[in-house]
């Protein structure tokens, strides 16, 4: 629902847009994300005597297309669009899920900020932008962080792994593409043994990918990996706000409740930090 963030992070060229709203349709919480972190997305499914209220955008052909390869989870469903200054746009691509978990759930403070904000910038309807500051959001539970804490605790007592360095070229080596070089990813300057879900956290470490990612800014424009040219330094997280801290632990979170393992500690981040 913003445009701004259709030209900032999908890095589109916004050619038109309209607000309006799509009858026969509602705005859900329903699509597997990322436990921990980001446990839902949203989607529209059918609802009659509803209606999902956002923006059509109009782009060019060869964008439209390259966006929907980037969203192959979802069905491209024409629709018609009642735009609030009257005008009836037809044939409008309206993503649908192609599966959904059918449950509700609750979206990040981040994701659901993004649809916030969106909302209030696009001047959708106020009673629709109330039911949206109203939703909840996801709130780590405290038996999770303290079971995260326990883990770290356990391999910072462990003398033989917490005094175990690794660099970035030595992460980046473990990408899961040979055998003997099993995925690890980096997080808060952890090393961790995990064949993430993600190609691109593979050999590489998320904290800044996270970070830029909270602050709304490209992730692929400026995610360089190591070895790249224009890698960038990791993140002094003395500059970060609370939130951002939040989110990052949150990934952390994911990692280790989903199997992941310390190893080491990424020396980058240790030289990074005040």
């Amino acid at each position: 629902m913003s445009v701004e963030n259709l030209i900032k992070k999908k890095r589109l060229a916004v050619l038109d847009h309209a607000t309006g709203s799509c009858a026969g349709w509602a705005l859900a919480f329903e699509s597997p994300g990322i436990p921990f972190v980001e446990p839902v997305f949203a989607n529209v499914k059918p609802a009659a005597g509803d209606a999902v209220h956002g923006i059509a955008f109009q782009i060019s052909a060869a964008q439209a297309a390259g966006l929907d390869e980037q969203e192959r989870s979802y069905d491209v469903v024409p629709v018609t669009c009642v735009a609030y200054d009257g005008r009836i746009i037809e044939d409008v691509g309206l993503y649908v899920p192609k599966t959904t978990r059918g449950v509700p759930g609750l979206p990040s403070r981040r994701y659901l900020g993004i649809l916030q904000r969106g909302a209030r910038e696009a001047g959708l309807k106020p009673a629709y932008i109330e039911r949206l500051e109203r939703h909840p959001h996801y709130v780590t539970p405290p038996e999770v962080r303290a079971q995260t804490r326990d883990w770290i605790a356990a391999f910072e007592q462990d003398a033989s792994r917490c005094s175990v360095r690794w660099s970035a070229e030595d992460l980046a080596r473990f990408d899961g593409s040979a055998p003997d070089r099993p995925a690890h990813t980096s997080a808060l300057g952890y090393v961790i043994a995990y064949e993430a879900w993600f190609t691109s956290w593979r050999g590489h470490t998320i904290t800044r990918r996270n970070l830029l990612h909270v602050r709304g800014e490209s992730v692929d424009a400026m995610d360089i990996r190591h070895g790249e040219p224009g890698f960038l330094p990791l993140p002094d997280l003395s500059e970060c706000t609370a939130e951002e801290l939040e989110f990052l632990w949150q990934n952390l979170d994911h990692l280790l409740h989903s199997g992941g393992r310390i190893v080491g500690r990424l020396q980058e981040f240790l030289d990074a930090q005040p």
